[in-house]
């Protein structure tokens, strides 16, 4: 009797196919939201050039100052060029004069100074009125391309003979991290601290190794869109070592690994850091890169076969910055049809959405997307 009684109440079982489509509806009305928002969070002032150090000598401290100011402006313009024009287009944007430089100008403001009967020292962020940077541009004939910077957070690692030092190291390899210049770069970096909070939520040995978990522990305190680990490998006193890094990307769960290099002695590591760096800066740019002059939209049809194909689809366009927009029209247990807005062109779409490791093919008259 009480057998019959539970079988009478139990719910009927849901058919698998039914089951399927709820999980997957629930999975896009979350990561929908989630990812549109990703997808749109501003990667800072791409109009802001920071940390320009001057040393001018003149006359006295007044004509002094004027001048470091005015070389802070002229050096902030060239990165901007660097920042906002293509590589291959650069060499068309001519020489700025000081009129219309200044009057691009915004804004000076001083980190530090320090001034002398004749000389002026100082490090200064200069800030770029954004419609006058885009005119002087559009007159030189080049596209505006702004690039979206993602943070990174650091962990450096040495493993010697002895294992992986602590994360509190004081060593040559962390000290170069330290000092690296990468406010203007694609991927600024923090270096983390090593105090410890940060030993109580990750040891050195499970950075090295790549626990997953224990850098989520650890980034809940950074809250970094990006983790670095990198590595130096040899002994501290003598001979040769290697270098490379490990960068776990925290919005997508993708884990990719930068060859290791070998460096010459501990002398180099400096060098070698800045290297790194770059890689890892140019490495973001081919992802980052929005040309904002021009925008378009297309319907896109994703083939399921498993959750994890949405799941991953789904993650790696909210870390596209040229994506602007996407949303979900319909759901089906092997497919999902969305709508989705960006910037440039379908070909400059295609090359961005390759490097964040998903491939938009053209078939027939649909496009389908999908994980490389």
């Amino acid at each position: 009797m009480v057998g019959a009684n539970i079988a009478k109440n139990r719910t009927p079982a849901m058919p698998i196919g039914r089951w399927f489509s709820t999980i997957v509806a629930i999975l896009l009305a979350t990561l929908a939201v989630c990812g549109s928002a990703a997808a749109q969070v501003p990667g800072g002032n791409s109009y802001a050039i920071s940390g320009i150090d001057v040393d001018v000598s003149a006359a006295d401290a007044v004509k002094a100052r004027e001048q470091g100011i005015q070389e802070a402006k002229r050096r902030a313009s060239r990165m901007l060029v660097d920042r906002l024009v293509s590589a291959e287009d650069r060499g068309r944007v001519p020489p700025l004069d000081d009129a219309r430089l200044d009057g691009m100008v915004r804004g000076v403001e001083f980190v530090r100074e320090r001034s002398s009967p004749n000389r002026y020292i100082a490090t200064l962020n200069v800030v770029f009125a954004a419609d006058q940077a885009k005119a002087w541009l559009a007159d030189s004939g080049v596209k505006v391309v702004e690039t979206v910077s993602r943070p990174a957070l650091v962990i450096p690692l040495w493993k010697g003979k002895a294992g992986v030092e602590a994360l509190d190291d004081r060593n040559v390899w962390r000290e170069a991290w330290r000092i690296l210049d990468s406010g203007n770069s694609a991927v600024p970096v923090t270096v983390v601290r090593g105090d410890p909070i940060d030993q109580n939520a990750l040891s050195a040995e499970e950075a090295y190794v790549g626990d997953v978990a224990a850098l989520s522990r650890l980034n809940e305190r950074y809250r970094a869109p990006t983790i670095i680990v990198a590595i130096v490998e040899g002994d501290k006193d003598a001979g040769a070592l290697s270098v490379g890094a490990i960068r776990y990307d925290t919005q997508t769960g993708a884990r990719s690994e930068v060859a290791r290099v070998p460096v010459e002695s501990s002398a180099q590591l400096g060098e070698a850091v800045k290297k790194l760096h770059a890689r890892l800066d140019e490495d973001w740019r081919s992802i980052a890169v929005v040309r904002r002059d021009s925008q378009d939209a297309i319907d896109v049809v994703v083939p399921i076969r498993a959750l994890g194909d949405w799941v991953q689809v789904r993650q790696r366009l909210g870390a596209v910055p040229a994506v602007k927009s996407v949303a979900v029209r319909s759901l089906e247990s092997d497919r999902a049809e969305l709508p989705l807005e960006y910037y440039g062109t379908s070909d400059e779409l295609q090359r961005t959405l390759a490097q964040a490791g998903l491939r938009l093919e053209r078939d027939a008259d649909q496009w389908r997307l999908q994980p490389r």
